[in-house]
C-alpha cells in the first residue's frame, strides 16, 4: 500500500462509516433523539444538552490528523459492542426505558470506530465520543438521591452561614423557615443543574488543557465542590433577600438572577484552579 493511496482508503472507509451511522441514528435511533431534544426543552438539568453534539464535533475536528494517521485495520472487538448496543437498544424499548437508548447510541459509536479504524484511532477520538454522556440524562434513581443530598447540604450549610450573619431561622429539613417567611429548597434550588454543567465544563477544561495527568483530574474533580459551594452561598444570599425585602423577592426574580451569576462565578473559579495549577498550556490541534 503506497502513501498516495492510504489517505483514499482512509476517506472511504470514513465516507462508509458515517453513512452506517447516519442509517443506524435514522433507522434505530430517530425517536430517541426526538426524546432527547424534548428532554433539553423540558428539563433545567439538562438544558445545555443541545450544545453537546457541537463541542463533540469540535473535538473530533481537533484530534482529526491524529486519528487519520491512526487508522488501521478494523478489530472484531467492535462486534461484541456493536451487537450489545443494538440489544441494549432493542430491550430499552421494549421495556420502555428511555434512559438505556441514549447510552446505548455512545457505546455503539465505540464499536463502529473499533470495527472500522481499529484501537488505535479508536484512542484518538475516545474523549470526543464519551463527552456525548453529558447530553444524557442520569438514570432517574441516581438523579432522586443526588437531588436529595445537594438540597440537604445546601439547606443545611446555607441556613448555618445565613445564622452566622445574624439572620433569624429555622431549619426543617430542607425549608429554612425566618420572620419574613419560609424559604424551601425545591428541586431547582437542589444545584444539580450547575453541577451537571461545570462537571461537564471541567472534563472539557481539562481534557483541552496541556499538562500532567495528575493536574487535569484535579481541575476535572474541582468542578464538584466549586458548583456545591456556589449553591451554599446562593442559598445563604436567598436567606438575606427574603430577610430584607421578604420571601416573593428571594423566589422571585432575583432566585433566577442568582443562579445564573453564581454559575459564572463558579466558572470563573475553574479558570482559578487553572491558573493555580499552572499548566503548560492549551491543547493544540494534532500536528
Amino acid at each position: 500500500m503506497t502513501q498516495a493511496t492510504t489517505p483514499r482508503r482512509i476517506g472511504v472507509r470514513a465516507a462508509l462509516a458515517v453513512a452506517l451511522i447516519v442509517a443506524l441514528a435514522a433507522a434505530a435511533y430517530g425517536r430517541t433523539f426526538a426524546t432527547l431534544w424534548g428532554t433539553w426543552l423540558s428539563n433545567p438539568n439538562y438544558s445545555h444538552g443541545h450544545l453537546i453534539p457541537p463541542v463533540t464535533a469540535f473535538l473530533l475536528w481537533l484530534e482529526r490528523r491524529r486519528f487519520a494517521e491512526s487508522v488501521g485495520p478494523g478489530t472484531a472487538w467492535g462486534l461484541p459492542l456493536i451487537v450489545a448496543a443494538l440489544a441494549a437498544h432493542l430491550l430499552s424499548i421494549r421495556a420502555g426505558v428511555f434512559m438505556t437508548q441514549g447510552y446505548s447510541f455512545v457505546l455503539l459509536l465505540f464499536g463502529l470506530a473499533l470495527f472500522f479504524f481499529g484501537g488505535r484511532a479508536t484512542r484518538a477520538v475516545w474523549f470526543g465520543i464519551g463527552y456525548l454522556v453529558f447530553m444524557l440524562p442520569m438514570p432517574p434513581f441516581l438523579m432522586n438521591v443526588v437531588s436529595f443530598n445537594l438540597k440537604l447540604l445546601a439547606a443545611r450549610t446555607g441556613s448555618a452561614v445565613a445564622a452566622r450573619l445574624g439572620i433569624p431561622l429555622v431549619r426543617s429539613g430542607v425549608t429554612i423557615h425566618m420572620p419574613a417567611g419560609s424559604l424551601r429548597i425545591a428541586d431547582p434550588c437542589s444545584g444539580l443543574h450547575s453541577l451537571i454543567a461545570l462537571v461537564a465544563l471541567g472534563a472539557l477544561f481539562a481534557y483541552l488543557t496541556k499538562g500532567p495527568l495528575w493536574k487535569r483530574l484535579v481541575l476535572f474533580a474541582s468542578a464538584v465542590p466549586l458548583a456545591v459551594l456556589a449553591n451554599i452561598v446562593r442559598i445563604s444570599v436567598l436567606c438575606a433577600v427574603a430577610n430584607v425585602w421578604g420571601v416573593d423577592a428571594a423566589v422571585g426574580f432575583f432566585h433566577d438572577f442568582s443562579g445564573l451569576l453564581l454559575f459564572v462565578i463558579a466558572f470563573a473559579g475553574l479558570a482559578v484552579v487553572r491558573a493555580l495549577l499552572r499548566f503548560e498550556g492549551a491543547r493544540k490541534e494534532a500536528a
